[in-house]
Protein backbone atom coordinates (compact mmCIF):
# COMPACT_ATOMS: atom_id res chain seq x y z
CA UNK A 1 0.00 0.00 0.00
CA UNK A 2 1.33 3.46 -0.92
CA UNK A 3 2.47 6.27 1.80
CA UNK A 4 -0.64 8.30 1.74
CA UNK A 5 1.91 11.37 1.38
CA UNK A 6 3.31 9.59 -1.69
CA UNK A 7 0.15 8.85 -3.26
CA UNK A 8 -0.35 12.77 -2.91
CA UNK A 9 2.52 13.55 -4.03
CA UNK A 10 1.61 11.23 -7.61
CA UNK A 11 -1.74 12.60 -7.69
CA UNK A 12 -0.07 16.21 -7.79
CA UNK A 13 2.09 15.54 -10.25
CA UNK A 14 -0.13 13.94 -12.46
CA UNK A 15 -2.60 16.53 -12.47
CA UNK A 16 0.52 19.39 -13.26
CA UNK A 17 1.23 16.96 -16.05
CA UNK A 18 -2.90 16.98 -17.06
CA UNK A 19 -2.67 20.96 -17.02
CA UNK A 20 0.08 21.35 -18.85
CA UNK A 21 -0.92 19.15 -21.56
CA UNK A 22 -4.28 20.62 -22.23
CA UNK A 23 -2.26 23.85 -22.10
CA UNK A 24 -0.22 22.78 -25.35
CA UNK A 25 -2.85 20.72 -27.00
CA UNK A 26 -5.30 23.68 -27.15
CA UNK A 27 -2.73 25.89 -27.75
CA UNK A 28 -1.89 23.96 -30.51
CA UNK A 29 -5.70 24.23 -31.57
CA UNK A 30 -6.14 27.88 -31.42
CA UNK A 31 -2.49 28.43 -33.38
CA UNK A 32 -4.67 26.34 -37.04
CA UNK A 33 -8.62 26.31 -36.28
CA UNK A 34 -9.18 30.35 -35.80
CA UNK A 35 -7.34 30.66 -39.06
CA UNK A 36 -7.67 27.60 -41.42
CA UNK A 37 -10.35 28.91 -43.43
CA UNK A 38 -9.07 32.05 -43.30
CA UNK A 39 -5.62 30.41 -45.35
CA UNK A 40 -7.93 28.58 -47.23
CA UNK A 41 -9.77 32.09 -48.59
CA UNK A 42 -6.44 33.22 -49.32
CA UNK A 43 -5.41 30.40 -51.64
CA UNK A 44 -8.29 31.59 -53.93
CA UNK A 45 -11.16 28.51 -52.33
CA UNK A 46 -15.01 28.89 -52.56
CA UNK A 47 -17.28 28.90 -49.24
CA UNK A 48 -18.65 25.66 -50.83
CA UNK A 49 -14.94 23.98 -50.72
CA UNK A 50 -14.14 24.93 -47.18
CA UNK A 51 -17.77 23.38 -46.27
CA UNK A 52 -16.20 19.86 -47.95
CA UNK A 53 -13.20 20.08 -46.44
CA UNK A 54 -14.47 21.13 -43.11
CA UNK A 55 -17.32 18.56 -43.82
CA UNK A 56 -15.55 14.94 -44.95
CA UNK A 57 -13.15 15.12 -42.16
CA UNK A 58 -15.27 15.06 -39.64
CA UNK A 59 -16.69 11.79 -41.11
CA UNK A 60 -13.46 10.08 -40.97
CA UNK A 61 -13.57 11.25 -37.55
CA UNK A 62 -16.68 9.65 -36.47
CA UNK A 63 -15.23 6.72 -36.73
CA UNK A 64 -11.72 7.35 -35.58
CA UNK A 65 -13.01 8.77 -32.09
CA UNK A 66 -14.61 5.39 -30.66
CA UNK A 67 -11.90 3.34 -32.95
CA UNK A 68 -8.92 5.16 -31.13
CA UNK A 69 -10.99 5.07 -27.61
CA UNK A 70 -11.98 1.63 -27.86
CA UNK A 71 -8.28 0.32 -28.40
CA UNK A 72 -6.80 2.58 -25.51
CA UNK A 73 -9.78 1.23 -22.84
CA UNK A 74 -9.58 -2.19 -24.42
CA UNK A 75 -5.63 -2.87 -24.33
CA UNK A 76 -4.97 -0.36 -21.66
CA UNK A 77 -2.55 1.79 -24.30
CA UNK A 78 -3.75 5.11 -23.49
CA UNK A 79 -0.21 6.75 -23.21
CA UNK A 80 0.67 4.92 -26.59
CA UNK A 81 -2.21 5.90 -28.72
CA UNK A 82 -1.91 9.61 -27.42
CA UNK A 83 1.67 9.64 -28.42
CA UNK A 84 0.97 8.39 -32.02
CA UNK A 85 -2.01 10.70 -32.45
CA UNK A 86 -0.16 13.54 -31.38
CA UNK A 87 2.90 12.64 -33.04
CA UNK A 88 1.40 11.82 -37.03
CA UNK A 89 -1.05 14.60 -36.16
CA UNK A 90 1.91 17.31 -36.25
CA UNK A 91 3.75 15.46 -38.86
CA UNK A 92 0.58 15.82 -41.15
CA UNK A 93 0.26 19.70 -40.31
CA UNK A 94 3.99 20.03 -41.94
CA UNK A 95 2.75 18.51 -44.89
CA UNK A 96 -0.18 21.14 -45.56
CA UNK A 97 2.82 23.86 -46.38
CA UNK A 98 3.54 21.89 -49.38
CA UNK A 99 0.22 21.39 -50.41
CA UNK A 100 -2.42 23.60 -52.94
CA UNK A 101 -4.38 21.11 -54.76
CA UNK A 102 -7.92 20.86 -53.23
CA UNK A 103 -7.98 17.33 -53.42
CA UNK A 104 -4.20 17.12 -51.28
CA UNK A 105 -5.60 19.30 -48.79
CA UNK A 106 -8.51 16.96 -48.48
CA UNK A 107 -7.17 14.00 -47.97
CA UNK A 108 -4.21 15.84 -45.15
CA UNK A 109 -7.47 17.17 -43.75
CA UNK A 110 -8.72 14.03 -43.41
CA UNK A 111 -5.63 12.60 -42.41
CA UNK A 112 -4.86 15.25 -39.22
CA UNK A 113 -8.58 14.65 -38.23
CA UNK A 114 -8.45 10.87 -37.91
CA UNK A 115 -5.11 11.10 -35.62
CA UNK A 116 -5.99 14.59 -33.97
CA UNK A 117 -9.67 14.32 -33.12
CA UNK A 118 -9.29 11.64 -30.51
CA UNK A 119 -6.96 13.03 -28.38
CA UNK A 120 -8.90 15.27 -26.36
CA UNK A 121 -11.31 12.78 -25.50
CA UNK A 122 -8.75 10.05 -24.19
CA UNK A 123 -7.51 12.93 -22.10
CA UNK A 124 -11.07 14.23 -20.32
CA UNK A 125 -11.29 10.57 -19.62
CA UNK A 126 -8.06 10.00 -18.08
CA UNK A 127 -8.74 13.72 -15.73
CA UNK A 128 -11.90 12.15 -14.96
CA UNK A 129 -10.29 9.03 -13.32
CA UNK A 130 -7.61 10.55 -11.83
CA UNK A 131 -9.72 13.27 -9.89
CA UNK A 132 -12.46 10.51 -8.71
CA UNK A 133 -12.37 10.82 -4.59
CA UNK A 134 -10.37 13.82 -4.84
CA UNK A 135 -11.09 17.26 -4.17
CA UNK A 136 -10.01 18.50 -7.96
CA UNK A 137 -12.33 19.29 -10.14
CA UNK A 138 -12.36 18.56 -14.15
CA UNK A 139 -13.27 22.23 -14.60
CA UNK A 140 -9.78 22.98 -12.41
CA UNK A 141 -7.92 21.07 -14.83
CA UNK A 142 -9.57 22.01 -18.08
CA UNK A 143 -9.38 25.26 -18.07
CA UNK A 144 -5.60 25.72 -18.59
CA UNK A 145 -6.75 24.28 -21.80
CA UNK A 146 -8.60 27.73 -22.21
CA UNK A 147 -5.39 29.42 -21.40
CA UNK A 148 -3.83 27.55 -24.05
CA UNK A 149 -5.83 28.60 -26.51
CA UNK A 150 -6.39 32.30 -25.31
CA UNK A 151 -2.90 32.50 -25.58
CA UNK A 152 -2.26 31.14 -29.24
CA UNK A 153 -5.30 33.09 -30.48
CA UNK A 154 -4.54 36.30 -29.13
CA UNK A 155 -0.83 36.25 -29.81
CA UNK A 156 -1.17 34.96 -33.55
CA UNK A 157 -3.83 37.48 -34.01
CA UNK A 158 -1.64 40.48 -33.66
CA UNK A 159 1.20 38.45 -35.80
CA UNK A 160 -0.29 37.18 -38.75
CA UNK A 161 -1.09 38.56 -41.95
CA UNK A 162 -1.60 37.25 -45.53
CA UNK A 163 1.79 37.08 -46.17
CA UNK A 164 2.95 34.64 -43.11
CA UNK A 165 -0.43 32.71 -42.71
CA UNK A 166 1.94 29.30 -43.43
CA UNK A 167 3.17 30.17 -39.50
CA UNK A 168 -0.12 28.78 -38.06
CA UNK A 169 1.12 24.78 -39.88
CA UNK A 170 3.86 25.30 -38.46
CA UNK A 171 3.05 26.06 -34.50
CA UNK A 172 0.32 23.21 -34.92
CA UNK A 173 2.35 20.74 -35.91
CA UNK A 174 5.55 21.61 -33.17
CA UNK A 175 3.10 21.67 -30.46
CA UNK A 176 1.59 18.76 -31.25
CA UNK A 177 4.56 16.10 -33.09
CA UNK A 178 6.98 17.34 -29.87
CA UNK A 179 5.50 18.78 -26.95
CA UNK A 180 2.14 16.87 -26.72
CA UNK A 181 3.45 13.49 -28.41
CA UNK A 182 6.66 13.46 -25.18
CA UNK A 183 3.95 14.40 -22.99
CA UNK A 184 1.76 11.98 -23.35
CA UNK A 185 4.28 8.95 -21.55
CA UNK A 186 3.97 11.20 -18.13
CA UNK A 187 -0.37 10.90 -17.99
CA UNK A 188 -0.96 8.31 -15.07
CA UNK A 189 -3.66 6.36 -16.64
CA UNK A 190 -5.99 4.46 -13.98
CA UNK A 191 -6.05 0.70 -14.43
CA UNK A 192 -9.41 -0.64 -14.36
CA UNK A 193 -9.44 -4.21 -12.99
CA UNK A 194 -13.26 -4.78 -13.94
CA UNK A 195 -13.64 -3.51 -17.31
CA UNK A 196 -16.96 -4.95 -18.90
CA UNK A 197 -16.86 -6.13 -22.81
CA UNK A 198 -16.49 -3.57 -24.97
CA UNK A 199 -19.70 -4.74 -27.16
CA UNK A 200 -21.85 -5.41 -23.90
CA UNK A 201 -20.63 -1.89 -22.46
CA UNK A 202 -21.94 0.14 -25.63
CA UNK A 203 -25.54 -1.40 -25.66
CA UNK A 204 -25.38 -0.78 -21.55
CA UNK A 205 -24.25 2.92 -22.96
CA UNK A 206 -26.81 3.60 -25.42
CA UNK A 207 -29.72 1.90 -23.66
CA UNK A 208 -29.67 4.41 -20.62
CA UNK A 209 -32.58 6.89 -20.62
CA UNK A 210 -31.96 9.77 -22.22
CA UNK A 211 -28.03 9.06 -23.73
CA UNK A 212 -29.63 8.43 -26.89
CA UNK A 213 -31.15 11.93 -27.01
CA UNK A 214 -27.87 13.56 -25.37
CA UNK A 215 -25.95 12.04 -28.65
CA UNK A 216 -28.34 13.48 -31.08
CA UNK A 217 -28.80 16.87 -29.19
CA UNK A 218 -24.68 16.68 -29.26
CA UNK A 219 -24.81 16.13 -32.98
CA UNK A 220 -26.88 19.24 -33.62
CA UNK A 221 -24.48 20.93 -31.28
CA UNK A 222 -22.10 20.08 -33.73
CA UNK A 223 -23.69 21.45 -36.45
CA UNK A 224 -23.89 24.60 -34.88
CA UNK A 225 -20.78 25.06 -33.38
CA UNK A 226 -18.79 24.00 -37.31
CA UNK A 227 -20.72 26.75 -38.39
CA UNK A 228 -19.84 29.12 -36.00
CA UNK A 229 -16.00 28.06 -35.99
CA UNK A 230 -16.03 27.19 -39.57
CA UNK A 231 -17.05 30.90 -40.53
CA UNK A 232 -16.65 33.84 -37.76
CA UNK A 233 -13.75 34.84 -38.82
CA UNK A 234 -14.51 35.01 -42.63
CA UNK A 235 -17.37 37.02 -41.23
CA UNK A 236 -15.71 39.21 -39.37
CA UNK A 237 -13.13 40.31 -42.30
CA UNK A 238 -16.30 40.74 -44.76
CA UNK A 239 -17.85 42.94 -42.27
CA UNK A 240 -14.64 45.00 -42.62
CA UNK A 241 -12.57 43.28 -39.57
CA UNK A 242 -8.85 42.35 -40.06
CA UNK A 243 -7.11 39.49 -38.58
CA UNK A 244 -5.70 40.95 -35.20
CA UNK A 245 -9.97 41.27 -34.89
CA UNK A 246 -10.72 37.81 -35.63
CA UNK A 247 -7.77 37.08 -33.08
CA UNK A 248 -9.56 39.40 -30.23
CA UNK A 249 -12.93 37.49 -31.55
CA UNK A 250 -11.31 34.35 -30.76
CA UNK A 251 -9.95 35.38 -27.15
CA UNK A 252 -13.49 37.07 -26.24
CA UNK A 253 -15.03 33.59 -27.23
CA UNK A 254 -12.62 31.28 -24.74
CA UNK A 255 -11.43 33.90 -21.83
CA UNK A 256 -14.65 33.94 -20.40
CA UNK A 257 -14.63 30.28 -20.22
CA UNK A 258 -12.06 29.78 -17.25
CA UNK A 259 -14.60 31.46 -15.02
CA UNK A 260 -17.00 28.83 -15.22
CA UNK A 261 -14.61 25.98 -15.53
CA UNK A 262 -12.71 26.99 -11.96
CA UNK A 263 -15.76 28.01 -10.16
CA UNK A 264 -18.14 26.16 -11.39
CA UNK A 265 -17.85 23.28 -9.16
CA UNK A 266 -18.61 25.45 -6.12
CA UNK A 267 -21.15 28.05 -7.75
CA UNK A 268 -22.98 25.44 -9.30
CA UNK A 269 -22.29 22.38 -7.86
CA UNK A 270 -26.13 21.62 -6.53
CA UNK A 271 -27.11 21.62 -10.23
CA UNK A 272 -27.40 18.95 -11.89
CA UNK A 273 -25.46 17.52 -15.07
CA UNK A 274 -28.48 17.91 -17.06
CA UNK A 275 -29.76 21.05 -16.02
CA UNK A 276 -26.85 22.47 -16.77
CA UNK A 277 -26.30 21.11 -20.36
CA UNK A 278 -29.94 22.51 -21.02
CA UNK A 279 -28.36 26.07 -19.51
CA UNK A 280 -25.95 26.02 -21.95
CA UNK A 281 -28.15 24.54 -25.11
CA UNK A 282 -30.28 27.99 -24.52
CA UNK A 283 -26.97 30.00 -23.71
CA UNK A 284 -26.01 28.73 -27.15
CA UNK A 285 -29.24 29.63 -28.77
CA UNK A 286 -29.51 33.35 -27.26
CA UNK A 287 -25.57 34.14 -28.22
CA UNK A 288 -25.22 33.04 -31.73
CA UNK A 289 -28.65 34.69 -32.48
CA UNK A 290 -27.23 38.24 -30.97
CA UNK A 291 -23.98 37.58 -32.86
CA UNK A 292 -26.02 36.86 -36.28
CA UNK A 293 -27.95 39.96 -35.66
CA UNK A 294 -24.73 42.31 -34.96
CA UNK A 295 -23.94 44.70 -38.21
CA UNK A 296 -20.28 44.97 -37.40
CA UNK A 297 -17.45 43.48 -35.73
CA UNK A 298 -17.45 45.10 -33.01
CA UNK A 299 -20.86 44.03 -31.88
CA UNK A 300 -20.15 40.63 -32.78
CA UNK A 301 -17.08 40.53 -30.08
CA UNK A 302 -19.38 42.02 -27.41
CA UNK A 303 -21.64 39.39 -27.39
CA UNK A 304 -19.06 36.63 -27.33
CA UNK A 305 -17.99 36.39 -24.24
CA UNK A 306 -21.39 35.25 -23.40
CA UNK A 307 -20.38 32.01 -25.63
CA UNK A 308 -17.23 31.48 -23.71
CA UNK A 309 -19.33 31.63 -20.18
CA UNK A 310 -21.81 29.56 -21.65
CA UNK A 311 -19.32 26.98 -22.85
CA UNK A 312 -17.51 26.99 -19.73
CA UNK A 313 -19.61 25.17 -17.38
CA UNK A 314 -21.85 23.14 -20.31
CA UNK A 315 -18.67 21.23 -21.59
CA UNK A 316 -17.97 20.58 -17.84
CA UNK A 317 -21.41 19.44 -17.70
CA UNK A 318 -21.41 17.77 -20.63
CA UNK A 319 -18.08 15.54 -20.05
CA UNK A 320 -19.30 14.87 -16.47
CA UNK A 321 -22.74 13.41 -17.62
CA UNK A 322 -20.37 11.39 -20.11
CA UNK A 323 -18.06 9.77 -17.50
CA UNK A 324 -21.48 8.79 -15.06
CA UNK A 325 -22.68 6.76 -17.83
CA UNK A 326 -19.96 5.11 -19.10
CA UNK A 327 -19.19 1.10 -17.93
CA UNK A 328 -16.49 0.82 -15.61
CA UNK A 329 -13.51 0.75 -18.13
CA UNK A 330 -15.11 2.31 -21.24
CA UNK A 331 -14.17 5.88 -20.16
CA UNK A 332 -12.96 6.76 -23.06
CA UNK A 333 -15.30 5.00 -25.01
CA UNK A 334 -18.31 7.25 -23.64
CA UNK A 335 -16.60 10.51 -24.12
CA UNK A 336 -15.21 9.26 -27.95
CA UNK A 337 -18.90 8.78 -28.67
CA UNK A 338 -19.81 12.38 -27.60
CA UNK A 339 -17.16 13.10 -29.32
CA UNK A 340 -17.76 11.50 -32.30
CA UNK A 341 -21.33 12.98 -32.41
CA UNK A 342 -20.29 16.76 -32.00
CA UNK A 343 -17.06 16.60 -33.86
CA UNK A 344 -17.83 13.93 -36.18
CA UNK A 345 -21.61 14.08 -37.54
CA UNK A 346 -22.65 17.18 -36.45
CA UNK A 347 -19.52 19.07 -37.82
CA UNK A 348 -19.52 17.53 -41.20
CA UNK A 349 -23.10 18.19 -41.68
CA UNK A 350 -22.97 21.41 -40.39
CA UNK A 351 -19.64 22.40 -42.75
CA UNK A 352 -21.25 21.40 -45.45
CA UNK A 353 -24.39 23.38 -45.11
CA UNK A 354 -22.94 26.56 -43.58
CA UNK A 355 -20.11 26.03 -46.72
CA UNK A 356 -23.78 26.74 -49.00
CA UNK A 357 -25.01 29.16 -47.05
CA UNK A 358 -21.49 31.19 -47.09
CA UNK A 359 -21.84 31.32 -50.83
CA UNK A 360 -24.87 31.90 -51.44
CA UNK A 361 -26.25 34.43 -48.59
CA UNK A 362 -23.59 35.72 -45.52
CA UNK A 363 -22.32 35.64 -42.59
CA UNK A 364 -25.66 36.40 -40.87
CA UNK A 365 -27.59 33.63 -42.23
CA UNK A 366 -24.90 30.92 -41.28
CA UNK A 367 -25.06 32.27 -37.78
CA UNK A 368 -28.86 32.23 -37.64
CA UNK A 369 -28.72 28.37 -38.89
CA UNK A 370 -26.37 27.41 -36.10
CA UNK A 371 -28.54 29.41 -33.40
CA UNK A 372 -31.13 27.39 -35.08
CA UNK A 373 -29.63 23.60 -35.09
CA UNK A 374 -28.92 24.39 -31.29
CA UNK A 375 -32.73 25.45 -30.63
CA UNK A 376 -33.46 22.29 -31.87
CA UNK A 377 -30.83 20.71 -30.01
CA UNK A 378 -32.47 22.49 -26.55
CA UNK A 379 -36.12 20.78 -27.70
CA UNK A 380 -35.06 17.18 -28.33
CA UNK A 381 -33.01 17.50 -24.72
CA UNK A 382 -35.14 19.13 -22.80
CA UNK A 383 -37.84 16.79 -24.36
CA UNK A 384 -35.71 13.66 -23.17
CA UNK A 385 -35.17 15.18 -19.73
CA UNK A 386 -39.17 15.67 -19.17
CA UNK A 387 -39.93 12.18 -20.37
CA UNK A 388 -37.41 10.51 -18.19
CA UNK A 389 -38.41 13.00 -15.29
CA UNK A 390 -42.61 11.71 -16.14
CA UNK A 391 -43.39 15.33 -16.78
CA UNK A 392 -45.23 14.17 -19.80
CA UNK A 393 -46.88 11.93 -17.81
CA UNK A 394 -47.90 13.26 -14.96
CA UNK A 395 -49.40 16.19 -17.40
CA UNK A 396 -51.12 13.46 -19.17
CA UNK A 397 -52.54 12.64 -15.66
CA UNK A 398 -53.52 15.95 -14.95
CA UNK A 399 -55.29 16.38 -18.31
CA UNK A 400 -57.47 12.91 -17.63
CA UNK A 401 -58.26 14.09 -14.13
CA UNK A 402 -59.54 17.58 -15.53
CA UNK A 403 -62.00 15.40 -17.73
Amino acid sequence: MLDPHFAAGLARRGLLVAKTYYFLFFAAIGCLVPFFNIYLGEKGLTGVEIGWLGSIPPMIALGANPFWGAVADYWKIHRLVLALCAFVAGVVALIFLAANDFWLLLVLVTALSFFRTPIGSIVDSTVMDMIKGTKNSYGEQRLWGTFGFVFATFGLGQLLSPDNLQLIFWLHGGLLGLACAGLSFLLPIESVPHQVGLLQGLRRLIAQGGYLSFLIAMTLLGMGISAYLGFLGLHILALGGSEAMVGLAWTANSLPEVIPMYFGARWLGHYSHKQLIMAGFIGFTVVWTLAAMAPTPALIIAVLPGMGICFGFFWVAAVGYSSEAAPPGLSATAQALMGAAQSGLGWSLGSVAAGYLWDQTNGHVVLFFAAATVFLATFIFGWAIALRGGLICRLRCSIIDLR
